[in-house]
């Protein structure tokens, strides 16, 4: 399976807007909102994203909401303090495309298909709202 090249596109434009917050040290962003980019009612993906949230409550976690610029298009998301193959993995489980990794002041997009293709975003602090 590969990400349709429209949809990494629009991966690869994200604004957050963080509850509280975010981490000081490296983190993923993570959703288990619409697995594999299907549509889910919000009820489904707010069990999903309890479940999810469950998972990390021992990790250092943040609500944030990612979208596109005017936030037309957002799903509830976390950020968690965890590896980037940790947060490949628990994407992986609940059937992600694709994650963000913040490593410093670098933002990266990355696959959670075989492909495994990364991308650098650029300075994260520019996409928050």
């Amino acid at each position: 399976m590969m990400i349709d090249a429209q949809l990494w596109q629009a991966y690869a434009d994200p604004y957050f807007k963080f509850a509280s917050p975010p981490p000081q040290q490296d983190f993923a962003i993570v959703t288990a909102c619409n697995p594999y980019s299907k549509l889910c009612s919000e009820q489904e993906n707010g069990l999903k994203n309890s479940q999810l949230r469950s998972e990390v409550c021992r990790k250092v976690c943040v609500d944030v909401l990612v979208g596109n610029e005017d936030f037309s298009w957002a799903e509830a998301s976390f950020a968690i303090v965890i590896t980037k193959q940790q947060a490949i993995d628990l994407a992986q489980k609940y059937h992600q495309n694709a994650i963000y990794f913040v490593q410093g002041k670098q933002l990266f997009l990355l696959s959670c298909l075989p492909d495994r293709t990364e991308i650098n975003l650029g300075e994260w602090l520019f996409r928050l709202r």
